[in-house]
């Protein structure tokens, strides 16, 4: 009996998100051509194609740069994820979401991939097209 109180304790309060998915996504970084350095907020980089690994609970920035190619800057958002609404049906279920939004288990970024095509820098690369 003791050990399944404990069990059912330790269900609710570790979050059904965070057991499922974690608290971080793996984001895959690709581009055309390859070889650009991915950098995010915190400092993580890469070289295209590459993964990087973000927190779910917030959102954030990943930058592509590559000599002789305009810099990119996307957004990556997180989102609140459908299927941690369900946490709430179960048993103790508001413990289990709150545990959710508070360690970024109740959350998913988007997009989860970027494939990019870089724009070569018309300024390095030679003189500009009348216009």
């Amino acid at each position: 009996m003791k050990v399944s109180l404990l069990f059912l304790a330790l269900l609710v309060l570790a979050g059904c998100g965070m057991i499922a998915h974690g608290t971080s996504q793996h984001i895959r970084c690709t581009t055309v051509p390859s070889g650009a350095v991915v950098s995010t907020s915190d400092g993580t980089t890469c070289s295209t194609p590459c993964t990087i690994t973000l927190k779910r609970k917030k959102d954030d920035f990943v930058t592509f740069r590559r000599e002789g190619y305009d810099t990119v800057s996307l957004p990556i958002h997180a989102v609140i994820s459908t299927n941690s609404a369900g946490n709430i049906l179960l048993p103790g279920g508001l413990v289990c979401w709150g545990v959710d939004l508070a360690s970024g288990g109740a959350y998913h970024l988007e997009p989860a991939s970027v494939d990019l095509n870089l724009t070569p820098d018309a300024g390095k690369s030679g003189p500009r097209p009348p216009g």
